[in-house]
């Protein structure tokens, strides 16, 4: 048998006899690494990622199994909160050309189909803006009980909004080979597309990760600042370590956290000109990331961290940065 037949039929027993584990995810983002609190500061996550699923036919057209792909298919449940301000937050005032501070307290519900040559996310989000955010209070009491700044802009932030997006997302491998002491390294395409009046974008670029069991754990590791790592996406894999690496770009077509209405500036006596305090959307963006996974049987972490280029025009650094921590279980 050739052997391009036998790495065929490997690949298809990997998919067929993938991990039917459930997933538990705490993730934590935050600038604090580089000493900062600005822009996209803080964000919180907490996740159920489902058992293995047998797709019901409503939802087989969001499977790889309707390629004739063996796929392991999942679903996924998350409520997230994120938070943005300027970078100087002691102010009481509206500062110019500077990100409005905003807060997104979200729901999330994902359709995950993995294969060792692909992976797959349909996803649906939906949250709030504005105080029912609840992030002017967060970040008050966390502040408050580590002795950090106090801030105090919070009253010109973001107005109170129902918004979501629908996106897709797709892990595509590229290259795969063996490495030594039994690791691999590969190579992979990350493309997605989200739509909404929450963000709007389509994005490319490239994954490289080095370690074991790579061809268990396709579409983990994500090109993003915000929630870097999916540990729900560790379909085929018992047990394994990968360092990743990622960049990207981006073209954005809207984002309420940066161009919502502000009613606090609106409504301002003192302020006789309100538009003096919008920033402009920066259409073309790009992301990078870096980290370290480990995942035993029962448990697993990641550490990474990302940087980005600019939001909006008007910001005053080239890059923005963040780091996370990812700490999940398996059942």
């Amino acid at each position: 048998m050739k052997k391009t037949s036998l790495i065929s039929l490997l690949l298809i027993s990997l998919g067929a006899h993938a991990s039917e584990r459930s997933t538990v995810t705490f993730a934590l983002d935050n600038d604090g690494l580089f000493g900062v609190d600005q822009d996209y500061t803080n964000g919180l996550f907490l996740t159920y990622t489902s058992r293995a699923i047998n797709p019901h036919w409503l939802f087989t057209p969001l499977s790889l199994s309707m390629w004739g792909a063996a796929s392991l298919d999942k679903v996924e449940f998350s409520i997230g909160h994120k938070m943005y301000t300027p970078s100087n937050i002691s102010a009481d005032y509206p500062l110019q050309n500077e990100r409005p501070y905003a807060g997104y307290l979200h729901t999330e519900f994902n359709y995950i189909s993995l294969h060792p040559q692909q992976a797959q996310r349909f996803n649906l989000t939906i949250g709030t803006t504005g105080e029912s955010s609840l992030a002017d209070r967060a970040q008050s009491i966390v502040h408050s009980l580590t002795g950090s700044e106090e801030p105090n802009g919070w009253a010109y932030q973001i107005e109170d909004a129902r918004v979501g997006s629908i996106g897709y997302l797709s892990h595509f491998n590229m290259m795969r080979a063996r490495s030594i002491a039994n690791t691999d390294f590969e190579i992979s395409n990350v493309t997605e597309g989200n739509f909404g009046n929450f963000r709007s974008d389509i994005s490319t670029g490239f994954m490289f990760r080095w370690g074991t069991d790579l061809a268990g754990s396709m579409g983990a590791a994500h090109i993003d600042n915000e929630y870097t790592f999916r540990p729900g996406m560790l379909g085929g894999s018992k047990s394994g370590w990968f360092i990743f690496a990622g960049v990207e770009g981006r073209y954005r077509f809207n984002d309420f956290t940066v161009e919502g209405y502000r009613p606090g500036i609106e409504e301002d006596p003192n302020i006789t000109n309100p538009d003096l305090y919008d920033v402009t959307l920066e259409n073309i963006q790009a992301t990078a990331v870096a980290g370290i996974a480990w995942y035993g049987s029962g448990f697993g972490a990641t550490l990474s961290s990302a940087a980005k280029t600019p939001d909006y025009k008007e910001a005053s650094d080239a890059l923005y940065g963040n780091g996370s921590l990812s700490l999940y279980a398996f059942f």
